[in-house]
């Protein structure tokens, strides 16, 4: 019986490789499995390997020549732009204030008005002040040339004035005089007739008065009514005695008062006549001026009492300029050109109240020289301002004041040199030294010193405040020998350098003399040409003889 086969026959030759078995494997998966893990197990300890096992660092040599060349130390530190002159602009005269023009941060220019007082009070002093002084002049006029037609005209009806006044004044003494004599003989006739009054009744008899008839009983009365007869008309006779006594006294009384009439006339009238001579008399003395009044001015006057009038011009003129000064002085105006720093009053306050001082100031922040730095952070004043109602800023006149460290500051003298960077508007100027402020302060336990440097010529869009660089040249010299200041290994007093001669490093003291930035000047123990072995570094490129390299360290 046979038997049939039916497919593809029986594949003859090389078994098949590995992948394909994998493939067709049907554990495919897990083998595919296994091996992303072991890759990410190499992987992992790779990384390891890399950075928690780091190769030493490779070693770098730099080495430098001795040169001769320039050496230049300087000092850095920055600050603010400040004016270095502040101008205080105040009223010269007081009054109130009637406009504010400016603001702080406004620019001015030359004669710009600021602000202005009321100027009422001065224009009034100015036109009294005119016055006087055309008066003089007028004067001064008439003292070199004689009397005008009109003032001969004034000096006659003076000289009339004063006649006509003479005559009054001596027309009322000569009544005065003509009242006395009146007076005189009235009261001589009332005194007269008063005395002559009293001579009559004293000589004229006591008035008698008849006795009555006696009766017939009286007579048989032979003794005591004799008596009481008698006593009867002596009582009789007294009392017409007593009438006359009184008349007489009433004459007297006359005479008397008569008498003091008499004196008080007289004493008025002689009061009288007195006034009206006195009058008399300075009407005379007035009639008199009057006259030599207009003999002066007929006639030029002598040169020194023209110059006695031209004195009295010249103190008027003054009083005039014066004047008009102060009606100027209610205008404030600009003396210069620059930026309003402060305005220290207001419109309806008075000029002269403002008490604000202003000042510039500029920050110092931080200060490096040599191979020493420090930091700090303080306020100074740039440059004096008083008080004054409106302070304006020199914005021509720039300076930055930097805080320095004690070590920096001690090497900086007045008139060094500066570089100056703004770093604002990528600008650059020159400087130099011009205060060098005495009184430190302290900022986080460093002493610092206050720096100013006055700007040559500021750069165009540099203002009041602007950030400052500064680079305070403090020696310099030209021609000297000179190695890498980084070569230099310094301890106390003692500097060494590490000098290669015919491939040995030999360490050999020297004598410094300028420490730069990047240089040193050395005055013995090298000579030019000698190679400087530097402190190596790690990684990058050697510097093979390259003089002022960058100075760094290790690490």
């Amino acid at each position: 019986m046979s038997t049939t086969v039916s497919g593809p026959p029986p594949r003859v030759g090389r078994p098949p490789s590995r992948w394909a078995r994998i493939r067709s494997s049907p554990h495919r998966t897990r083998w595919l499995n296994a091996g992303l893990a072991l890759l990410l197990v190499v992987a992992a300890v790779g990384a390891y390997l890399l950075i928690g096992n780091p190769s030493p660092p490779q070693q770098v040599e730099r080495t430098a020549v001795v040169t001769r060349g320039a050496v230049t130390a300087s000092v850095t530190g920055s600050g603010n732009a400040a004016s270095q002159v502040s101008t205080p602009v105040s009223f010269e005269s007081t009054g109130f204030v009637k406009e504010v023009a400016v603001k702080p941060g406004d620019t001015v220019t030359l004669g710009q008005i600021l602000a202005t007082i009321d100027p009422d009070s001065a224009q009034a002093s100015l036109r009294t002040a005119q016055a006087q002084l055309d008066g003089a002049k007028a004067a001064l006029a008439q003292a070199q040339s004689g009397a005008t037609p009109v003032q001969a005209q004034q000096d006659a009806l003076g000289i009339t004035s004063a006649q006509q006044a003479l005559d009054t004044a001596q027309k009322q003494l000569d009544q005065a005089h003509q009242q006395k004599d009146l007076d005189d003989k009235s009261s001589a006739d009332a005194v007269s007739a008063a005395q002559k009054k009293l001579r009559i009744d004293q000589e004229a008899p006591c008035p008698t008065t008849a006795a009555p008839a006696p009766s017939s009983d009286s007579d048989t009365a032979a003794g005591s009514s004799g008596i009481l007869g008698t006593q009867t008309k002596s009582s009789g006779s007294n009392t017409s005695c007593n009438s006359k006594d009184a008349t007489l006294a009433a004459d007297r009384a006359a005479v008397t008062t008569a008498q003091n009439n008499q004196r008080n006339t007289a004493l008025a009238d002689e009061k009288a006549i007195t006034t009206a001579e006195a009058a008399v008399t300075t009407a005379r003395n007035n009639v008199s001026s009057a006259k030599l009044t207009q003999q002066a001015n007929q006639h030029p006057q002598t040169p020194a009492q023209i110059a006695q009038v031209q004195a009295t011009v010249d103190s008027a003129q003054v009083a005039v300029d014066t004047a008009s000064k102060g009606v100027d002085n209610t205008t404030l105006k600009a003396p210069q050109a620059g930026v309003v720093l402060a305005v220290n009053g207001k419109a309806g306050e008075s000029s002269g109240t403002s008490s604000t001082s202003s000042t510039t100031s500029t920050t110092g922040t931080t200060a490096t020289g040599g191979t020493s730095s420090s930091t700090s952070s303080a306020s100074s004043s740039a440059s004096s301002a008083g008080t004054g109602f409106v302070v304006i800023a020199n914005v021509s006149q720039l300076a930055i004041t930097a805080n320095i460290a004690e070590a920096d500051a001690s090497k900086i003298k007045l008139g060094q040199p500066a570089q100056i960077t703004f770093p604002g508007t990528s600008t650059t100027a020159t400087g130099s030294v011009v205060q060098i402020t005495p009184q430190s302060t302290v900022t986080n336990n460093v002493v610092l010193y206050p720096i100013t440097i006055a700007v040559d010529s500021a750069p165009p869009d540099v203002g009041v405040g602007a950030t400052a660089s500064l680079s305070i040249q403090t020696s310099a010299k030209d021609g000297v020998l000179r190695v890498p200041t980084a070569a230099i290994t310094t301890q106390g007093d003692r500097h060494t350098v590490t000098v290669r001669r015919d491939g040995a490093d030999t360490v050999l003291p020297v004598q410094i003399g300028v420490q730069g930035d990047t240089d040193t000047e050395v005055l013995s123990g090298v000579a030019e040409g000698d190679t400087i072995v530097l402190p190596t570094t790690t990684g990058g490129p050697a510097s093979n003889g390259v003089p002022g390299a960058p100075a760094r360290t290790g690490g």
